[in-house]
């Protein structure tokens, strides 16, 4: 933590991000989800995305990873690339989850791509054991 007069910085994360290209740019975004939404559907993202939760909490699930609850003032990140992004619900049955997720961009390529159905599938055998939904 650094404390300088009246200012505070405190550290919610520190990770050493993949290798970010040459021409890369980056962008801040709000995300909002609705009482018991369940967020987007599997993707992955171009680069790593870096998030703090505002408001709420959420179901969050990382390929390889086993799915977590992360609440109000964490943060979080994934590295982006390969790696599937499967959940992102709002857990709160009763009021919006709200969060802000940093995102490095790679060049010429979307920030967010979906997975279609039989990639899904086919990737199963990737995701914690506790969250496989296909029969291998």
């Amino acid at each position: 933590m650094l404390v300088a007069g009246n200012t505070k910085v405190t550290d919610l994360l520190c990770v050493t991000p993949p290798w970010i290209p040459e021409g890369a740019h980056a962008m801040t975004q709000l995300v909002e989800l609705p009482p018991a939404d369940e967020g987007l559907g599997p993707h992955r993202h171009s680069g790593p995305v870096f998030g703090y939760v505002l408001e709420g909490k959420i179901l969050f699930e990382l390929e390889g990873d086993e799915p977590r609850e992360i609440v109000a003032g964490e943060a979080f990140w994934e590295p982006g690339g390969d790696v599937v992004h499967y959940q992102v619900a709002n857990l709160d049955s009763s009021t919006w989850t709200r969060f802000v997720a940093v995102c490095i961009c790679a060049p010429g390529v979307d920030m967010i791509t979906m997975l279609e159905t039989e990639e899904i599938v086919a990737r199963d055998h990737l995701r914690h054991p506790s969250a496989r939904q296909h029969a291998d």
